[in-house]
């Protein structure tokens, strides 16, 4: 079950709370580390193209649908975090590749603009 889709993805600290009233906070974790590509995406302030994905050969991950490498810079839960993830053609996170957390805005956008 996607649990973003049957919240919202518009505010994903509201979300958060409404998953920690439901399920407390030890299984909220869980589920935002299970869903972190989507939480970390639909809670971003700034994004960035990074390119195609592209497997080793050089071709196409995905002949089928095409796949996006985006940097992303977002909020979530008063933490700053920066990161790549792959999104599809529809503009929807399907695998966090990479992220950090930061703790502060100011740190978090720095890592960001200088491309980590």
């Amino acid at each position: 079950m996607n649990m973003m889709s049957t919240i919202g993805m518009r505010h994903c600290d509201v979300a958060l709370e409404q998953l920690r009233a439901e399920f407390g906070g030890l299984m909220t974790a869980r589920i935002v580390d299970a869903e972190a590509a989507e939480f970390m995406w639909e809670s971003r302030v700034s994004e960035r193209y990074l390119g195609l994905q592209v497997d080793a050969l050089g071709e196409a991950e995905d002949a089928d649908e095409d796949m996006s490498r985006m940097a992303f810079l977002s909020h979530l839960d008063g933490e700053w975090h920066a990161g790549i993830c792959l999104v599809n053609g529809d503009g929807n996170a399907i695998e966090l590749v990479w992220k950090r957390r930061f703790g502060s805005m100011f740190e978090a956008r720095l890592a960001f603009d200088r491309g980590f």
